[in-house]
């Protein structure tokens, strides 16, 4: 069934060629006991080591049933170990941290056997050579004698054809020998025996043929009992004989480096710590840069979702503002006095808004869908706030100059802070609204005071910051000259509540402004006559206003729903807004637009002296007489075929009479209400050309964006810095899978000896490393789990933070994986040197 055919083996070294084999031919035959005797040095492991296909022969060939081995690859070698040789060392060549069981089950565990089977199989091994009571015993708990009757127990447990038996007793007393060859005879009965040894009386006494070998030859070989007839069995292997190929499961390498590392708990644990390092340093800048968004979105959820989202018709883009300039507004940090308002001036470049504003046109198609809108989502917001444009045109009294200034709201929109005379309840802006956010200042003694209720529209209620603080803008639209707002050292002086509060203005209204000179000829009257002035101021006829109360936002609210400036009521809009269609020149304008319908035209024209200018982003559009001349300029700057119906629409603004509103402002309950509308934008904007699409303004949420950006920012630069601790750790690992890998240098001869492909030495040690891997990650996120917890017990106790340190479960598994795979990298070199090992040098080894 085997045979050797001039089999050489040459070792060579840099300066000789050693002959530890020198054309040796020898026949084996099923079932018999050889014996292989000669001196230390002779060749007679070496050629056990052939016939065992852990080392290749130089020259010759090793016939195995007929077949040739000279194109066996390491697949067949590993089967042909696996399924027909069995292996007895002298040295017992156990692994240390497997059971007795486990050690004798190996062999069946690498070719795949079930595991029930596989475990029967191991006892009934054991129980033949008398062990079924030591089965879960360690090696080093049994005696020199038990642990080759193991080692002779997983010799057979895969019922081989061949045992290879190399000094089995040469670490034994003689009583023990002699139990050992009783055994491996009794064994001999059933298959091929080939016994290494040196004790020539042991041989004669148990063998059936002894071979002799001197110098790498064989000097004898003579059979010493006659021995039976035997048939012959050919072996096949996998496209050699037929048997499956050998195939270590990867659980079964985890199972076995587990063993491994448990065995050496202390250093596993301090290795696992100190790959942790890493892990616990990238899992604390998650969970921090976590907790600082979360607490951002909680913080806009609960102060922010509240704030207004502003649809304007001037708009602009705050992420490409943020980027231009920052936003800086001079705030007064000592403490304010209650009893006086400061002016301020806002430093902002105004040629920002030009590169980064917006025109958004709500009226036509837009005002149609987003009042559907409206109706289908009333119950997601607190208010929804409809402002339209109104000529605001005021004549005061300076009694300090003795002068009357006049005063008027330009059709444009601050961006940043709305208009400087507005709307104070626009449509259904609730009262209890306002309070959340404002506190009141003070009002003026005869508030209350206009006789009959349709005169309380008349009341104006003044708008100012926490720090009692309002634009000087709006100090020159209240009739204040520049002379009484700032001192000689250009400082500007507070001026006291009890001046403004009763302070008395007059309308100048569209009948006033316009001079009628027949059918659409109109002039524009002269108001820098400070007589003239003073007889309209004093024109009992004429509306009159008085500042009666002043109300300031409170210090811990973080929604301005309005703005700062002289604020109005709802019922004068309406008022004011049918005074303005009640006009003379919005009547002429009405019937002129009318006419031009019937007889078909198509650029329509305004009255004379009607000034239409666009007014946005801080650019006032030069006026034009007709749609025709003003159509080309709106083309391009909203970059978009606007037509001449939009355009007149848009000029109608300026005498207060245009349905077109100037802003929409809403108020949500939640984000629920914000991502509706977002939703519902997006959903308009890819309908429509890029000039009509609608931007908003949420300058909270903005921000809230742009923090979280930097957050991430620092994070992501962070977490590379701490990256490299994970990479040195990795590194690290890597060393130790090394060392691991000279410390088991004699099981990965076994695990060879016994059918171990190469893959599967690698798969052992890879395992290893994940292994490790897996518990660094572990325990860098429970650590870090640990630190979460007093980190925040101290924001909480200093900052007032909550929950500032939140590691996600899905960034922890991310992180455990991601230890894993870098460990699994680091491990594969020291694998690949593994798998390499030559395996006989690896049996060697002590």
């Amino acid at each position: 069934m085997l045979e050797l055919k001039n089999i050489k083996k040459i070792y060579k070294t840099e300066t000789q060629e050693v002959h530890a084999l020198n054309d040796v031919s020898i026949k084996f035959d099923k079932q018999e006991f050889v014996s292989i005797l000669g001196e230390s040095g002779c060749g007679k492991t070496t050629l056990l080591n052939i016939i065992g296909g852990l080392d290749k022969y130089t020259d010759g060939d090793l016939i195995i049933d007929g077949i040739s081995t000279k194109d066996f690859s390491d697949v067949d070698w590993d089967t042909y170990r696996n399924h027909k040789i069995g292996f007895v060392f002298q040295s017992y060549n156990l692994i240390p941290h497997l059971t007795v069981l486990e050690n004798v089950e190996m062999a069946l565990t690498i070719n795949g056997t079930d595991k029930t089977f596989r475990k029967q199989k191991a006892v009934d091994a054991l129980k033949k050579v008398g062990l079924e009571d030591q089965l879960n015993k360690k090696p080093n708990q049994l005696s020199g004698g038990q642990m080759q009757r193991v080692a002779i127990a997983r010799a057979i447990v895969n019922d081989p054809e061949i045992i290879l038996a190399d000094e089995p007793t040469g670490a034994l007393d003689s009583k023990t020998s002699v139990q050992i060859m009783e055994l491996i005879k009794e064994i001999s009965g059933e298959k091929l025996v080939i016994l290494v040894t040196h004790n020539a009386n042991l041989a004669n006494k148990y063998s059936t043929r002894i071979v002799s070998l001197v110098d790498g030859q064989v000097s004898k070989d003579e059979k010493i009992q006659t021995e039976s007839k035997k048939a012959e069995q050919k072996i096949e292997s996998q496209n050699k004989n037929g048997k499956k190929k050998t195939s270590m499961s990867f659980f079964t390498a985890i199972y076995l480096s587990f063993k491994n590392l448990l065995s050496k708990k202390g250093r596993t644990i301090m290795t696992s710590f100190a790959g942790s390092i890493g892990i616990i340093g990238i899992a604390l800048i998650l969970a921090i840069s976590n907790g600082l968004t979360a607490y951002l979105g909680g913080t806009q959820n609960e102060a922010l979702s509240g704030s207004a989202v502003s649809i304007t018709t001037a708009t602009i883009n705050f992420d490409s503002l943020m980027a231009d300039i920052g936003i800086q507004q001079e705030e007064n940090e000592d403490d304010y006095d209650q009893n006086s308002i400061t002016p301020y001036q806002s430093e902002i470049d105004i040629t920002k808004y030009l590169k980064d504003g917006h025109f958004n046109y709500l009226g036509g198609e837009f005002a149609e869908k987003i009042a559907q809108f409206n109706q289908e989502n009333e119950n997601k917001f607190k208010s929804i706030q409809y402002n339209y444009y109104l000529p605001m045109r005021f004549i005061s009294h300076n009694t300090t100059t003795n002068k009357y200034i006049y005063s008027y709201n330009e059709n444009k929109i601050n961006i940043l802070s709305g208009d400087i005379v507005g709307e104070f309840f626009a449509d259904n802006l609730k009262q209890e609204l306002v309070d959340e956010e404002y506190e009141l200042v003070k009002v003026a003694d005869d508030y209350g005071t206009f006789e009959n209720v349709d005169e309380k529209k008349f009341e104006l209620t003044l708008v100012v910051d926490k720090r009692n603080q309002l634009k000087a803008s709006v100090f020159l639209v209240l009739g204040y000259d520049a002379s009484e707002l700032i001192d000689n050292n250009f400082n500007f002086l507070p001026i006291s509540v009890d001046n403004l509060l009763g302070k008395a203005y007059k309308l100048a209204n569209n009948d006033m402004y316009y001079n009628y000179e027949g059918e659409t000829n109109f002039s524009i009257k002269d108001f820098t006559d400070q007589t003239q002035l003073e007889t309209w101021f004093n024109d009992a006829n004429s509306a009159e206003f008085k500042i009666t109360k002043i109300i300031r936002q409170k210090d811990d609210s973080k929604n301005e729903i309005l703005s700062n400036g002289l604020m109005y009521s709802m019922e004068f809009e309406n008022w004011y807004r049918q005074d303005c269609k009640n006009s003379v020149i919005a009547q002429k304008q009405a019937e002129r637009h009318e006419q031009e319908i019937l007889n078909g035209e198509t650029n329509f024209t305004f009255c004379d002296y009607f000034v239409f200018s666009i007014s946005g982003l801080g650019a006032v559009v030069p006026p034009y007489q007709n749609t025709d001349t003003a159509l080309q300029y709106l083309s391009e700057y909203l970059n978009a075929e606007i037509t001449p119906q939009e355009v007149y629409n848009l000029a109608m603004q300026q005498i207060g009479i245009s349905d077109i509103p100037q802003s929409i402002k809403y108020f949500p309950f939640d984000f629920d209400g914000k991502e509706s509308l977002n939703h519902f934008l997006k959903e308009y904007n890819s309908s429509v050309e890029v000039g009509y699409q609608i931007m908003t303004t949420d300058s909270a949420s903005t921000l809230t964006n742009l923090l979280k950006s930097v957050i991430n920012t620092i994070s992501k630069v962070l977490v590379a810095f701490a990256s490299i601790s994970l990479l040195v750790s990795s590194i690290m690992i890597g060393i130790i899978t090394y060392v691991s890998v000279i410390e088991r240098t004699k099981e990965i001869g076994v695990l060879r000896s016994i059918g171990a492909r190469k893959k599967d030495i690698s798969r052992v040690f890879n395992a290893e490393a994940m292994i490790i891997g897996f518990v660094s990650g572990f325990i860098g996120i429970t650590v870090s789990y640990i630190f979460s917890i007093f980190i925040n017990v101290i924001a909480n106790n200093l900052l007032g933070v909550s929950n500032l340190a939140m590691l996600s479960p899905v960034s922890a598994i991310i992180l455990i994986v991601a230890s894993i795979l870098l460990t699994f990298v680091s491990g594969t070199i020291p694998s690949r040197i593994a798998s390499n090992r030559d395996p006989v040098e690896c049996l060697r080894s002590e």
